[in-house]
């Protein structure tokens, strides 16, 4: 039985189906560095692989401007000071990742789990929040639970905590689990209520449950199988059931495990869960499979398998297994996993007892993923493929083989298998058509699919798929060199299989780094040497400290993750490069079975300070020089005809070149070519020592390749060699086998591909027409189609096609051309497309130093000047109009070294930037920015290197055309209305208003408030109309703090009074204004920010009492509606009426950061509403499609004192 507890926080669907073995090597391109979709839900893995770097600007952005991020932690050593009510209180204010040691076995968290009273008090705690969380406030329960399971996944697996590992401990949860369930709110929805039940499945997973917890979660089930349809893509839904299945049954299994129980009879489950089981096997059969609920069906399948024992009549779940052979698609994943489960759980055999042919099931499936078979070199390499796999691609493979198996050899030094008679002595490759039908590898051979690739050694056999870029970053062609350098690897280095040898014994990841480091180095394998990989070194980090350690890598392992690859595929291209003797001194233990030689290797290059040195500075050097670089590939040399020449002129060639004698040459027959091997020995006249000697044979061997390569016949283009197995003799001459390997002749199955000749202009600029021709290209048939790619999801069919493309950037054309007999041919180049900078020409004028002096900025202006050492900035403001992409371009003009860079500022923050150049493209700086707020911007240009930069720029989108356009709506002045005296008699100021008012001494103060609509800067104006010397002053308050002011006054311009603040949250805020002598004081008052507009005439404001569906105010469509909710009243209810069917949007826009939901019914069910809002950022929208009749809309706060909110309904 697998260990109870898995630390993983996001789970893969299925994982609990996937077979591994134990004789498996992992691949080099593992599932999170491919989009792949997942079974649990549809959406793509996130992927953060390099795989093309963003070019970096000429300049890190201005040091004193580095934006200041919180990211405020808690360790179990700040729990540990507080209280149990303090961290109960906590888990509602914080998220789960923010407690930095979570699951972590250390000091703090052994006294915070070691306090029996503690956790106790935490479970109390969340039978607490069990009966209070609502649809849209989890109450921290999502972040409580996941500290419970801390506890329970430390106490498994240290000994001093084991007492959380105790099933009656962990049964002291269900009373809050039944709490959770019994909760009203208790169902799918909204977020609060989705979030809740997500964890209270991963709970019953690490604590336990019994059968009325079970019975409880088939509403949930219920539910889902009803409203899948409706949100087939909420992945926290779908988490939530799939989480319900799994924990459910694996806690149950862990019982069964625990008591020895294997029939599934006399447990607490066992005849008492049938509701829940009946409930999971609808989801199996759900007859038509979409991209949408594929997973859910796999799951209902595997779930009513799994737990069939326990119901009270199990035939009742296997017929349903038995049903999913007729009601599934044939050869659908969905179909062989009904026949994975009836093989495994149920013998071979249907619910009546007959035996069914699983073998005949799985040979069919295997004939229509895998229908074609190529076989090379004799029989000893044999590909199994899907029919979409091109002959091209398999062919190319092949040769791929040839160049790693030279290089490997080469740097090995045996080619003389390990152990004979093992299944690698055929080598077989299964290639399926894409990542989806790869998932059948699991149930067709019983292997892992949750990888790029997998080599099993102990069957000769590697299994991956075809794939396109937007699935991996890796080809299939890198894919099958790392997988086939696997196979090298257990044939001629390591001794033993993988994971029995004594490598693997007593450390089953000694040597892990090596084995997949050096996979990756060997992929980069050509004819003459291995050379840097773009798609390895684009993994590195650009940032030195993020890099591994010499000392990290060398003790890596699978379950440190994906990134060991790429650092061990760095340091293994060092040793080539710079470390021969660290190379092959590894090597040498390896082949000669020496652990303790090999670990005592590690041990002191893992210390050795000059070793990590020099591994930093290589890797330093890889990633300076990552444009570079390339993916090598096999060359379309291999898939040209030449020629026919005979055995004996190829052996009398290739031994003029080395001065060869007594070689042997034989003929190999593959099914589109035949290939020779010659083999014969080569001495050296003196021994230099092992590198020099090996460095001397490398030369000679490619100097040999080289010679070959100009003797004019192309056959020899595709000759390899190696030399391997160094002796020394009596005389202290070191011999050596030596190896060549090339194409003899193609026969009658090759068809030779399409050769294309690609043209088309190296650089143009955006909006011009660009001519693309393939005249040239030829065929030993005929070609029948034309297929181009430009780069910017545009396409075209025709010969020589003309392309226009819009945007700047760098893009690769992709031309595919296809003969008669169905074989295609594909050519890649890049083309860069530079915009020019159009707009009517401006000049700076100086001095635009800084904020306060910047020039401004207009659309369709194309700015133009310069930085210098005297002058190294220059300012400029522009106004977005509304939310929309900016995009702005800086071009340097003059052609010298000189440098320079921008950054991007919000008025309402000068002290932080918001944006910087993301892109660079010849001389051009650029980044397209999303602005979500109107408002004035300021674009600061400056120098970084040389004495001038000259540039020009245009700023394109939504911002003012002229001057005109930066000045303020009309401003509309209105009086104030006492008595305004206090907060609760505060007049309303809008945006674009200004108040007139007076103050004296019977009224020496006045009360304003405005309700800001975001975060941001407030700015108030106090003016003093009648110009005199009389003083008075102004101060900010929010409504959630009278007591103590957050603004006031900071500046004085002749006779007005000006301040800045911020406010941190939407909401309402009051100004008071008042005066400091005695005489009277007429002013005016005016705010600026982003606040409330003045009302409308449409808008209307609520009446109360409007606290009962008697009650309710009646309102009409498309009118905007005012109301106010406090602590004495928490709800208001509206009426309309619908005349006719419609859809309905309807958006409850929170003034004052309430907690505020809105539930919609109908007046014939007012029990059950039949739509609800969900929460986007200060709104709670949704939408419903509702027939004619009268409807009541439901508005109320669950958080918060007092506050407004407007409503609309469309």
């Amino acid at each position: 039985m697998k260990k109870k507890f898995i630390k993983v926080l996001c789970s893969v669907a299925l994982s609990c189906m996937i077979c591994t073995s134990y004789l498996a090597k992992v691949s080099a391109a593992p599932i999170n560095n491919t989009k792949i979709k997942s079974n649990e839900i549809n959406t793509s893995v996130d992927s953060r692989n390099k795989s093309e770097r963003m070019p970096s600007t000429n300049s890190e952005p201005l040091g004193l401007n580095a934006k200041n991020t919180n990211s405020s932690k808690y360790s179990f050593s700040d729990l540990n000071k507080l209280s149990n009510k303090e961290i109960l209180d906590l888990t509602s204010k914080i998220k789960w990742n923010d407690i930095s040691d979570l699951f972590k076995y250390n000091d703090d968290s052994y006294a915070f789990y070691s306090n029996r009273e503690r956790v106790q008090a935490l479970i109390d705690g969340l039978y607490e929040k069990a009966s209070t969380y609502t649809s849209t406030d989890d109450k921290g329960i999502d972040t409580l639970v996941e500290i419970l399971r801390s506890g329970f996944y430390l106490g498994f697996y240290n000994d001093s905590l084991k007492y959380l590992n105790d099933r009656s401990f962990q049964d002291k949860c269900i009373p809050a689990m039944l709490a959770i369930e019994n909760n009203k709110n208790f169902k799918l929805g909204e977020k609060g209520q989705d979030t809740v039940i997500n964890a209270l499945g991963k709970l019953i997973g690490n604590a336990s449950c019994n059968a009325e917890v079970v019975n409880k979660t088939v509403p949930i089930l219920e539910q889902y199988y009803r409203e899948m349809n409706t949100y087939p893509k909420d992945k926290l839904k779908g988490d939530a059931v799939y989480n319900f299945m799994k924990e459910i049954n694996y806690d149950i299994s862990q019982y069964s495990y625990d008591n020895h129980i294997q029939d599934g009879k006399n447990t607490p489950w066992t005849g008492k869960i049938d509701s829940f089981i009946n409930a999971i096997s609808k989801f199996a059969n759900i007859p038509d499979v979409t991209e949408n609920n594929g997973w859910i069906i796999n799951n209902g399948i595997y779930y009513t398998s799994k737990l069939s024992m326990y119901h009270s009549n199990p035939s009742i779940p296997h017929s349903v297994i038995d049903n999913c052979l007729k009601l599934l698609p044939a050869y659908s994943e969905q179909f062989y996993t009904a026949v994975e489960r009836i093989k495994e759980d149920f013998n071979s055999k249907d619910s009546k007892g007959n035996a069914i042919d699983i073998d005949k099931l799985l040979e069919d499936g295997k004939k229509h993923y895998l229908p074609k078979t190529y076989t090379f070199d004799n029989g000893k390499m044999i590909i199994k493929a899907g029919d979409k796999v091109e002959e091209s691609k398999i062919q190319r493979l092949y040769w791929a083989s040839k160049e790693v198996k030279s290089q490997f050899h080469r740097i090995i030094g045996n080619d003389k298998p390990l152990e004979g008679g093992n299944a690698d002595d055929v080598l077989t490759m299964v290639i399926y058509n894409s990542p989806k039908e790869y998932k059948l590898n699991r149930t067709l051979y019983g292997y892992s699919v949750d990888n790029g690739g997998i080599y099993i050694e102990g069957i000769g056999t590697f299994f991956t798929y075809e794939r396109i870029p937007e699935e991996s970053i890796y080809s299939l062609e890198e894919l099958f060199r790392h997988e086939f350098t696997h196979y090298l690897q257990g044939r001629y280095l390591v001794p033993g299989l993988f994971n029995e040898g004594d490598f693997y014994k007593g450390n089953s990841g000694r040597i892990t780094w090596f084995e997949e480091g050096s996979a990756e180095f060997f992929a980069g394998s050509t004819r003459t040497s291995v050379l840097p990989r773009k798609s390895m070194v684009g993994g590195l980090s650009e940032n030195p400290k993020e890099r591994f350690s010499a000392d990290k890598i060398l003790h890596s392992k699978y379950d440190d993750g994906w990134e060991f690859y790429k650092y061990g595929y760095a340091f293994s291209d060092y040793m080539y490069n710079n470390n021969k003797k660290l190379f092959s001194d590894l090597v040498s233990t390896m082949k000669n079975n020496d652990v303790k030689g090999y670990e005592n290797l590690i041990e002191n290059a893992s210390k050795d300070p000059n070793v990590n040195k020099s591994y930093q500075d290589y890797m330093e050097k890889l990633v300076d020089n990552y444009n570079n670089y390339t993916i090598p590939l096999v060359s379309d040399d291999y898939m040209k005809k030449y020629s026919n020449k005979s055995l004996n002129e190829i052996k009398s060639d290739i031994e003029s070149t080395m001065n060869l004698a007594n070689s042997q040459i034989t003929k190999e027959s593959s099914q589109y070519f035949d290939t020779y091997t010659l083999k014969t020995n080569y001495t050296l006249d003196s021994n230099k020592g092992e590198i020099d000697n090996w460095n001397c044979m490398n030369n000679k061997v490619n100097e040999s390749l080289e010679k070959l390569n100009k003797l004019g016949w192309g056959g020899y283009k595709t000759v390899t060699a190696y030399f391997s197995n160094p002796k020394v003799n009596s005389h202290n001459q070191v011999g050596y086998n030596i190896v060549f390997h090339g194409l003899l002749a193609h026969n009658k199955n090759f068809n030779e591909a399409p050769i294309i000749k690609l043209d088309f202009p190296k650089e143009a600029n955006t909006d011009e027409k660009i001519k693309f021709s393939s005249e040239g290209s030829t065929d030993d048939g005929k070609i029948v189609s034309y297929s181009w790619d430009f780069g910017d999801n545009t396409t075209s069919s025709e010969k020589n096609p003309i392309h226009i493309y819009k945007n700047p950037g760098t893009y690769t054309v992709k031309l595919t051309i296809t003969d008669d007999k169905g074989l295609k041919a594909e050519k890649t180049s890049s083309i860069t497309i530079n915009k020019v900078l159009k707009g009517n020409i401006v000049s700076e004028k100086e001095d635009n130093n800084d904020f306060t002096t910047a020039n401004p900025v207009y659309l369709k202006d194309l700015v133009n000047g310069s930085v210098s050492s005297s002058d190294n900035k220059d300012t400029f403001y522009f106004t977005v109009t509304k939310p929309s992409d900016i995009t702005i371009t800086v071009e340097k003009i003059n052609k010298d070294k000189s440098e320079f860079n921008w950054l991007l500022f919000n008025d309402e923050d000068k002290s932080n930037y918001i944006a910087f150049p993301n892109k660079e493209l010849g001389n051009q700086l650029s980044n397209t920015v999303k602005i979500d707020k109107p408002g004035k911007y300021y674009l600061v240009i400056y120098k970084t290197l040389g004495e001038k930069a000259d540039y020009r720029f245009n700023i394109e989108g939504d911002i003012s055309a002229s001057p005109k356009d930066d000045t303020d709506k009309d401003e509309l002045v209105i009086s104030e209305k006492e008595d305004n005296n206090s907060f609760d008699k505060a007049n309303r100021v809008c945006k674009n208003q200004s108040v007139i008012a007076t103050l004296d001494t019977n009224d020496p103060r006045d009360t304003y408030y405005f309700d800001a609509l975001t975060a941001g800067n407030i700015e108030v104006t106090m003016e003093n109309t009648d110009n005199n010397s009389n003083e008075f002053n102004w101060l900010a308050y929010s409504s959630d703090n009278t007591n103590n002011y957050i603004g006031y006054a900071t500046k004085r311009e002749g006779n007005k009074i000006i301040g800045n603040f911020k406010v941190d949250k939407p909401g309402r805020y009051y100004i008071v204004a008042y005066k400091t002598s005695s005489n009277k004081i007429n002013y005016k008052l005016n705010i600026k920010g982003d606040i409330d507009n003045v009302p409308k005439n449409d808008e209307i404001y609520e009446k109360e009492s409007n606290d009962s569906f008697e009650t309710a105010n009646k309102i009409m469509l498309n009118a905007t509606v005012l109301g106010n909710l406090n602590g004495k009243d928490v709800r208001d209810i509206y009426s309309f009426d619908i005349k006719e069917a419609k859809d309905l949007d309807i958006k409850l826009n929170n003034l004052n950061n309430l907690g505020l939901a809105w539930n919609l019914y109908k007046e014939s069910d007012l029990t059950n509403y039949i739509a609800y809002g969900s929460k986007l950022g200060n709104t709670i929208a949704g939408n419903c499609h509702v027939t004619s009749g009268k409807y009541y809309l439901y508005v109320y706060k669950y958080s918060g004192n007092n506050g407004n909110y407007s409503l609309i309904i469309k």
